[in-house]
């Protein structure tokens, strides 16, 4: 599988933190390109050519190991996600919980109803 329509994966780096994860590419025979940013820069840009998913998830694996993100990625951190929860009121989502001794099976019954769903036979 080739990914010919996505732009190359790569990273940007320094060079004292270069060596881990060139070797981790020859180890893995993933072809990579390194090249410099500018001239006066320590920084690099380390191309990846990954022709197989497996190899694209562990070489993922292995850039969060190393606390490296793809250039051009945009990752939504988990605690944006977390922050920007909605949390819906009950008259919303057509749960209510009621108060009193049957309240729990009352409770279930709502529940029940509002995951019923139409499987007949229309196809």
């Amino acid at each position: 599988m080739s990914f010919i329509n996505e732009a190359t994966p790569s990273v940007t780096l320094k060079k004292k933190n270069i060596l881990p994860l060139v070797e981790y590419c020859i180890e893995n025979k993933i072809d990579y390109t390194v090249k410099s940013k500018s001239e006066n820069s320590d920084e690099f840009d380390v191309e990846f050519l990954i022709n197989n998913t497996k190899k694209a998830i562990a070489l993922g694996m292995c850039l969060k190991e190393l606390k490296l993100e793809l250039n051009g990625l945009s990752v939504t951190p988990i605690s944006a996600i977390k922050a920007s929860k909605k949390v819906l009121p009950a008259k919303e989502t057509g749960l209510t919980v009621p108060s009193g001794n049957n309240a729990e099976s009352e409770a279930t019954m709502a529940f029940e109803d509002a995951l019923q769903f139409d499987l007949g036979t229309s196809n």
